[in-house]
This record gives structure tokens, C-alpha cells and sequence, in this order.
């Protein structure tokens, strides 16, 4: 929690490096030790400039999330980066009410939609997405279950795809099975059979 004082107090103190510090801090939260509660609060009320950090954190997403087909083109790591971080913001972003930040379902579900169409980086898209849906998929559907039916739609038929490569029929057939299943841990068995799949394809 320490460091994690430290990266908004630096924000607090330095406004013009913002954006830079504003990745940070998440990099830092995502592998901090501390609830999911506590972060989510401390964003909600610390304060830049009298800005608060949960506003300028919104809107450094929005900004990506408006030039993403860009970030697809001209740098694959970070439209993968933003993807995963818009994902693990709605996970730990609360309202003062304690609900998941509702504007952020339907931008997540757009990404993701786009990682399943993704040409160019195919496998890479399909491992984010798989990944962004086992952490985040039961949440997502609880706020739109409608949408979720519609990616998993996509997800089935790009399965089912015979020009798509072992790998990623067998990403999605996880994602899919995960569903299934409610979005709770599989079996063990089942775990280590994809696991040991994967592994095996990307040896």
C-alpha cells in the first residue's frame, strides 16, 4: 500500500505526468496484496488538482478506447495492454454504492468482440480475450447478459472455424466450457487437460 500511496501522491504533486503515472499506479495495484475494496476506495477519493483520480483514470480509457483501431495497427502491445487494463479496471472500480461501473460493460464487449475478429494478431487476441473473459466474464454478464450471449455466439463459430489453429479453438473451447459451467473454477482434471493442451501448442 506504501507504493501505492506513493505513485498518487507523485500524480497529486506532479499533474503534468498524469497519464504515465496513472498506468503505473494500476501495474502496481494489480499485483498489490491489499482488497479489491480498499483500492477501489482509494481511487474514489483521492483527488488531483481537484480532479478525482477515478475521473482521470476514466478518461485516459476513454481516450484509448476512441483510438484503439489505431493501437491496433501501429502497436499490438498496447492495444493488448489497453484491453487487459480497461478489463482489470471494471474489475476493481466500484460507485460509492459498491456496483461495477456500468459504463464500461459495453466498451469491454466491443474489445473483446474485436480480439475475436482481430487478422492480424489472431492468436494473441484470442489468448487476451480467453484470459479477459475467465477473470472477468461472470461480471460482464451479470451487467449485460444479452451481449454475452452474442460474444460467446462469436466465439463458437470462430471455434468452429477450420482455417483457426489448434490453439485457438482450444483457447475458446476453455472459455466456452468455463461458461458452461457458470464461470466457476473447473475440475481439475478438466484444468490440467487444457493446460497441458496449451502448453503443448505453444511449446
Amino acid at each position: 500500500m506504501d507504493k501505492l500511496m506513493e505513485i498518487l501522491n507523485s500524480m497529486r504533486n506532479n499533474s503534468s505526468e498524469v497519464d504515465g503515472q496513472l498506468t503505473t499506479f494500476m501495474e502496481e495495484a494489480q499485483n498489490s496484496t491489499n482488497s479489491e475494496e480498499m483500492l477501489s476506495q482509494i481511487m474514489a477519493l483521492f483527488m488531483v488538482e481537484g480532479t478525482k483520480f477515478r475521473s482521470l483514470l476514466l478518461n485516459m480509457l476513454q481516450k484509448d478506447f476512441t483510438r484503439r483501431d489505431e493501437l491496433q495497427q501501429s502497436d499490438v502491445e498496447h492495444w493488448l495492454g489497453f484491453i487487459t487494463f480497461l478489463c482489470e479496471v471494471f474489475g476493481i472500480m466500484r460507485s460509492s454504492a459498491g456496483e461495477p461501473f456500468r459504463v464500461l460493460v459495453c466498451p469491454i464487449y466491443t474489445c473483446l468482440r474485436e480480439l475475436l475478429e482481430s487478422a492480424e494478431v489472431k492468436e494473441d487476441a484470442v489468448l487476451c480475450c480467453s484470459m479477459e473473459l475467465q477473470s472477468t466474464g461472470r461480471l460482464l454478464e451479470e451487467q449485460l447478459p444479452e451481449m454475452m450471449t452474442e460474444l460467446l455466439a462469436a466465439a463458437r463459430d470462430k471455434m468452429l472455424c477450420p482455417s483457426e489453429s489448434q490453439l485457438t479453438r482450444s483457447l475458446l473451447m476453455e472459455v466456452i466450457e468455463l461458461h458452461a459451467h457458470q464461470w466457476s473454477p473447473l475440475e481439475a482434471l478438466t484444468t490440467q487437460y487444457y493446460n497441458r493442451t496449451i502448453q503443448k501448442l505453444t511449446a
